[in-house]
């Protein structure tokens, strides 16, 4: 891991065009107008070294991103072309409008089965497309199916949305991960691997949406119930990452690793019998971390 200071320096590239960015959509300018200035900022940035001296070498490595960008947007260029046939599809027959009545006749009225054939049904129609499109494609297909189902619009919205974007880590198109290995020369199944199992706590942060409304601020139970539920989901989030990934400050052992899986699976629930087992577990799981971090020390 690189230390601190390195990881400061290399992350202020990304703050100055996130900031231009932000700036720009608060003025109230388009998305488009937004972008393009984010984007120009990043040009003088190419002339500076990580400790933000002149960099005698930049022209040299601009030369080098624009004859390797060309085949890695041809590759992403192709993958959004057959996207499209998808999105045509839908239009033209009229699946889309289907597809909701059929969600609800699949999960017999029942409100969890309803949920995964979302899931399911967004990460298809996300798949390889941009974000705005996957939205408004999973939005119009599945939210009212989750609606009428009686769950809060908010959530079946962001429900949809997470989906639709998680799709861009999900086999089998996985857009953003062929970019990223085309980015580091790695090789895009043990890349598709790795992302899926950093992106598992994610997958189940939606659930949230729906079985927790506090999460999303629309409860009456108060500032109490707000800061409840936030502290439950920071909780399942840290302790599914580490399990799906196996680290926690060091690697864990299969028994911590399922410790911490069911601890955060069990902050998940909002209900205070269940958040005293998670509490349990999760006592267990830092336990067992610390009786193999000082076996390894003593090793």
């Amino acid at each position: 891991m690189p230390p601190w200071p390195d990881t400061l320096r290399a992350s202020a590239f990304f703050a100055v065009p996130f900031g231009v960015l932000l700036t720009f959509l608060v003025l109230a300018y388009t998305p488009q107008y937004a972008a393009f200035w984010a984007t120009l900022s990043t040009l003088p940035l190419a002339l500076l070294t990580i400790e933000f001296r002149l960099d005698r070498t930049a022209l040299r490595k601009v030369a080098r991103a624009v004859r390797e960008g060309g085949p890695q947007v041809a590759m992403i260029a192709s993958i959004c072309a057959c996207a499209q046939i998808i999105i045509a599809v839908l239009s033209h027959t009229g699946l889309g409008v289907k597809i909701s009545t059929f969600i609800i006749d699949m999960s017999g009225g029942a409100l969890f089965p309803a949920l995964v054939l979302t899931m399911i049904t967004c990460i298809v129609l996300g798949m390889e497309v941009p974000t705005t499109a996957a939205y408004i494609m999973a939005v119009v297909v599945a939210a009212p199916a989750l609606i009428q189902l009686g769950v809060h619009p908010l959530a079946a919205h962001l429900f949809v949305f997470y989906f639709a974007i998680l799709s861009a880590v999900t086999p089998p198109v996985c857009g953003a991960v062929f970019i990223a290995a085309g980015m580091a020369g790695a090789d895009w199944m043990e890349t598709a691997r790795y992302s899926l199992r950093l992106s598992y706590a994610a997958f189940l942060l939606p659930f949230i949406f729906v079985y927790d409304y506090a999460i999303l601020l629309v409860i009456e139970g108060g500032a109490l119930a707000i800061a409840g539920a936030i502290l439950r989901t920071v909780l399942a989030m840290v302790m599914l990452s580490a399990g799906f990934i196996g680290q926690f400050r060091g690697p864990l052992s299969r028994a911590g690793r399922l410790a911490f899986i069911a601890a955060g699976i069990l902050w998940i629930v909002p209900h205070w019998a269940w958040d005293l087992l998670a509490a349990i577990g999760s006592a267990f799981a830092l336990l067992d971390r610390t009786r193999l971090y000082r076996r390894r020390r003593i090793e």
